[in-house]
């Protein structure tokens, strides 16, 4: 009898013990989800500065959520603690070992939805990411090197005392894939995606400020909108499109390279996605952007290439480092990506467009000032989003503030070139102008018509 009163002993002395790791263990849960609201909070509010709630208010969500579950948890029962304990951790486990597969396999994810929508098209994908093809084409002997978005610029606040508005120049440059091959182009002298000879064209007939559209994101060299432009009218036409920017950096792109080439025709290519969204809330943070506002201010950026390429290739460095931190993986990177869980509910989420920014009124002020000082020509050019065309209930006129923002361009007597009601409206399927249907920039037939409707309204407007 004494071995079954033993075993009642040691039956209970471990069931306390279980008892005792599931609370430690509940309590640790509740203080991983207090840390994950306030990283939410540094990332959500401090570093996007409020304007990604289309992202974090998912993990707004679950950590909140959290801190009240494990709250509830640690008032239960000690048995009921336990086993939620016991399905908590093991699906936390079961997440931890898909990261590690994901990340130790030859799993990459480009777009994941546009690769498997690919894959049902029978439309060949690449899905290495941007740094394996860096890689893969600096081990055939390639001067490559990946493109840097102006976010990615101005989050370092000292690069060298610049705050550089191209790229490097003169490299072969990997931007991005939504259509199954990366753009991969070879940057002018000024780190542009242009044939570099454009600069010494005089008079020059079209300069385009703006972002990745500008650039000419998902499609090959030569279809992009600047591309399309100097095919059509056969006049030198340059792009100071790079990823990421927005207002003012596009105008102090305009003031940096513009002054000197005293184009005929200036296209201020606004997108709707992220101008007054994200991009300029970013930008007014940079004391360097806000000084293009000073009389005679510039950078001299023409003449310091060689200072930005020394400063970008730092960037660059810093970025893979990054990359390779070994920690990576408690953030579930793979995981999230695998199941697009970052840009999961983002339709659901209409950020606000404020166009009564005075910043923005400013910098269209200036700029019409300075292409009129040479006699140039500056029009805004009003680009669409995908997520405008998925949605039959929405009011296109209110939608992103859109009738405010064309309404406020035209009161300073800057003509407006409107491609959503000049292309899109117009046209029987519009999510065929994007990369194979999907959320992105636009495809070879989008730039071209795009192309085709800003000349046909500047002929008009004559």
């Amino acid at each position: 009898m004494n071995w079954i009163k033993h075993q009642k002993l040691a039956t209970g002395s471990d069931r306390m013990a279980s008892y005792s790791i599931g609370k430690k263990l509940s309590y640790l849960f509740l203080f991983v989800s207090s840390l994950i609201l306030l990283y939410t909070y540094y990332k959500a509010e401090i570093v996007h500065y409020g304007t990604a709630s289309g992202i974090y208010y998912k993990y707004y969500t679950i950590s909140i959520g959290g801190i009240f579950f494990w709250g509830i948890v640690l008032q239960l029962c000690e048995r009921i603690r336990v086993n939620i304990v016991i399905i908590v951790f093991s699906i936390v486990t079961g997440l931890y070992l898909t990261e590690g597969i994901l990340k130790f396999t030859e799993w990459q994810k480009v777009d994941n939805v546009a690769a498997r929508y690919a894959k049902k098209l029978d439309i060949s994908f690449d899905s290495r990411s941007q740094k394996e093809v860096v890689n893969d084409l600096i081990r055939e002997g390639v001067d490559a090197v990946p493109t840097v978005p102006s976010s990615s610029i101005l989050k370092h606040q000292n690069l060298k005392g610049l705050v550089p508005l191209g790229g490097l120049s003169n490299r072969t440059t990997v931007n991005d894939n939504e259509s199954g091959e990366y753009l991969i182009y070879e940057s002018d002298r000024h780190g542009f995606n242009n044939p570099d000879e454009q600069w010494q064209s005089t008079p020059l007939g079209w300069l385009l400020l703006g972002d990745s559209f500008a650039l000419g994101s998902s499609v090959q060299p030569g279809n992009e909108l600047a591309a399309k432009i100097r095919s059509i009218t056969g006049r030198s036409t340059i792009s100071l499109g790079l990823s990421g920017n927005g207002p003012l950096t596009e105008y102090a792109s305009l003031i940096e390279y513009g002054e000197s080439l005293k184009p005929e025709k200036v296209l201020w290519v606004y997108f709707e996605g992220n101008d007054l969204i994200t991009d300029i809330q970013r930008e007014q943070q940079n004391s360097i952007l806000l000084q293009y506002f000073e009389d005679g201010f510039t950078q001299d950026l023409i003449n310091r290439q060689k200072k930005v390429d020394i400063a970008l290739d730092e960037l660059i460095e810093i970025a893979r480092q990054k990359s390779d931190k070994p920690f990576q993986w408690l953030r579930l990177t793979n995981v999230r990506e695998l199941i697009n869980f970052d840009s999961f509910g983002q339709m659901w989420i209409d950020p606000h467009v404020d166009a009564s920014n005075p910043l923005f009124k400013k910098v269209l002020i200036n700029a019409q000032m300075i292409v009129e000082s040479w006699g140039g020509q500056l029009y805004f050019v009003y680009l669409p989003e995908h997520s405008r065309y998925t949605n039959s209930n929405i009011v296109h006129d209110d939608f992103r503030n859109k009738s405010d923002v064309t309404s406020l361009v035209n009161e300073l007597s800057i003509p407006v070139i409107d491609i959503h009601a000049e292309v899109f409206v117009k046209h029987p399927d519009p999510l065929s102008l994007f990369p194979l249907g999907q959320n992105g920039h636009y495809n070879v037939n989008g730039y071209e018509e795009v192309a085709e409707a800003i000349l046909v309204s500047i002929k008009d407007q004559r």
